[in-house]
């Protein structure tokens, strides 16, 4: 029920581990904050006049074909965010790029958790739900292939990806 103490109890943990993901997120990425901008970079960032001026918003929302943001107008309006508040220092786009993948993180726990929770699952889903869905986001986060969407700042266009999935996919079974 809730208001309940064991409810309250039960949303104080589940928002300390949240935190723990977001402090282990930062903390383990915040090396990639001097990384210099490489390979596609160029293109989506230095190169890329449509994110130089944010006040023109068709402009940034049709990003030039044959750059690696082209049909991506959401990743070029966030370079542009980006540039509008420090041109071209990178420490910026990695802030962004590992804020998104900590969002991704949690929202990964949350997906988990509520899956494990789905009724006709085994108690012992449900008694470990959150647990499970912790470990299952923890490994996802500082997993070593998942490093690259945010030492490379492109890679934006896929944790963003990532990030409108998992919403889409935890809100599906919060309506569940």
């Amino acid at each position: 029920m809730w208001g309940t103490a064991k409810h309250l109890a039960a949303t104080r943990a589940r928002l300390l581990l949240n935190a723990v993901l977001a402090l282990v997120g930062s903390l383990v990425y915040l090396n990639s904050l001097g990384k210099p901008f490489m390979f596609d970079d160029m293109s989506a960032v230095v190169n890329n006049e449509r994110i130089r001026d944010l006040s023109d918003l068709p402009n940034v929302l049709s990003p030039e074909r044959e750059r690696p943001v082209a049909g991506r107008p959401l990743a070029n309006l966030s370079l542009a965010f980006n540039y509008a508040l420090g041109k071209l220092d990178v420490v910026g786009y990695h802030l962004w790029n590992i804020a998104v993948h900590v969002l991704c993180g949690m929202l990964l726990f949350a997906v988990v958790r509520h899956a494990l929770l789905l009724p006709n699952l085994p108690a012992e889903f449900v008694d470990s739900a959150t647990a499970l869905g912790f470990v299952a986001a923890l490994l996802w986060m500082l997993h070593p292939l998942n490093s690259e969407v945010v030492t490379y700042v492109t890679q934006r266009t896929e944790s963003m990806m990532a990030f409108f999935y998992l919403l889409t996919f935890y809100a599906s079974l919060r309506a569940r």
